[in-house]
């Protein structure tokens, strides 16, 4: 039991002490903040002026922060802690902008605020980084990207749009020609496996899903993708990949015996790979900005506020597209991504261990609430389960901001039921929603 509580601690020393190495962020002493040495001066206050004359005219503000790297957070994670801490624009308006330049890590972010998501769009903001900023960083010129940036975002929300994007040149994407060798060696090695352990057809579908994402990410075109895992498709179900029919028939009785254990297995494995994939690479921001527009996301932030006056818990919601490539292919569950996204938000530091997240993976409309030791103590799992089945009942309707009110009141009850407000709560966790 003494080795238990051990090693318990060390692991809680070892968790306080890699949270406490993340990136500092500055306090916002000016509108242009230079923590890498790159502008100097006259560039900083050039920049600056630029930045003043247009809060003046125009009320909304952008900022600028160079940083020499954000690890171990991403960029992401990071600009949205500064936006969080800084929170630029005017009270109630939020039509603040910030460019989060991370040098070292050569990485860039523009976080902004509701009130401009309308004219500063995911789209533009993208188009102005790989567009305007990065040509110029990677000549060197670091001063230019930034005033060039600046002045683009500064047009952007004066409704000035962007112009009409470059012609992609014809030898810029991969064909389904140049990538052809990478699907056939993958359909002869992984589909020859597949073939023997899954069976001729499921192991086919797995092997046209595995290919298909590969080739997504090396032409960077779902319709190549979608010919490519095709032909892996076919070519494992006809040939049977390396190994070919020998192999298979020597195995043949092994595979009768494991067949009814394999069937659930199976199952799993190509739903995973073939549907799940399928809906995880279709998914878009555009999707999760229609689901939750600015509005929306602002009515969220009113009603946790209003909330957390009732009890001295901290709530936040967290929504989230789909997963990245990577845990995707492993099989990540909505769950094991919910406690992450709480870890790193810090949900779990509050004075009396009563943070609860709602996190909504809307790719798999899948709902899943983790709650502080504090709390879930009281609560327990199955309430838990039902609130979240509320929930994804609601969304199934497609009624997205009464899905998430409902769940807030319900956490909120348990919440105010077990630790109601004394007066003098604090608030420990920002209230806003996070769009991951």
């Amino acid at each position: 039991m003494g080795a238990a509580r051990a090693f318990l601690l060390a692991v809680a020393l070892c968790w306080a002490a890699v949270a406490g190495a993340q990136a500092p962020v500055p306090p916002q002493g000016a509108r242009v903040t230079d923590l890498t040495g790159t502008l100097t001066d006259e560039q900083k206050s050039s920049l600056e002026q630029t930045l003043r004359s247009f809060e003046e005219r125009k009320g909304s503000q952008v900022a600028v922060l160079l940083v020499p790297s954000t690890a171990p957070e991403s960029i992401e994670q990071y600009a949205l802690r500064v936006a969080e801490q800084w929170k630029p624009g005017r009270k109630n308006v939020d039509d603040g902008a910030i460019l989060v330049v991370a040098k070292d890590d050569r990485t860039l972010r523009i976080e902004v605020g509701y009130g401009l998501e309308g004219a500063l769009t995911d789209a533009a903001c993208k188009r102005i980084i790989s567009e305007i900023i990065v040509p110029r960083f990677r000549r060197g010129d670091f001063h230019g990207g930034v005033a060039a940036g600046v002045d683009r975002i500064l047009r952007v929300i004066d409704g000035e749009p962007l112009p009409a994007p470059a012609a992609r040149r014809p030898g810029g994407a991969r064909g389904i020609g140049a990538i052809l060798p990478v699907i056939m060696i993958l359909a002869l090695v992984v589909g020859g496996v597949l073939h023997t352990v899954l069976g001729r057809f499921p192991g086919a579908l797995v092997t046209g899903g595995a290919v298909s994402v590969v080739a997504w990410m090396l032409a960077g075109a779902i319709s190549i993708a979608l010919v490519a895992g095709v032909i892996a498709f076919l070519f494992t179900l006809l040939g049977g990949g390396m190994g070919g029919r020998r192999r298979i028939r020597r195995r043949r009785f092994q595979r009768r015996r494991r067949r009814v254990r394999r069937r659930r297995r199976v199952g799993a494995v190509v739903t995973m790979s073939m549907e799940r994939i399928t809906r995880h690479l279709m998914a878009t921001k555009w999707m999760v900005r229609r689901a939750f527009p600015g509005g929306t996301l602002a009515e969220i932030d009113k009603a946790i506020k209003a909330s957390e006056a009732t009890h001295s818990g901290e709530i936040r919601f967290a929504v989230e597209g789909a997963l990245q490539t990577e845990p995707l292919l492993r099989g990540q569950t909505a769950r094991e991504r919910a406690i992450d996204v709480f870890s790193q938000l810090r949900i779990w530091d509050t004075e009396r261990n009563n943070g609860v997240l709602i996190y909504l993976l809307l790719a798999d409309r899948d709902v899943e609430i983790v709650a502080d030791r504090g709390i879930d103590a009281k609560v327990g799992t199955e309430e838990w389960e039902r609130i979240c089945r509320e929930m994804e009942a609601a969304f199934r309707k497609g009624d997205f901001r009464g899905g998430v009110a409902g769940g807030i009141r319900e956490v909120t009850r348990h919440l105010a039921a077990h630790f109601p407000a004394t007066g003098d709560d604090r608030n420990e966790l920002p209230d806003k929603p996070v769009v991951l």
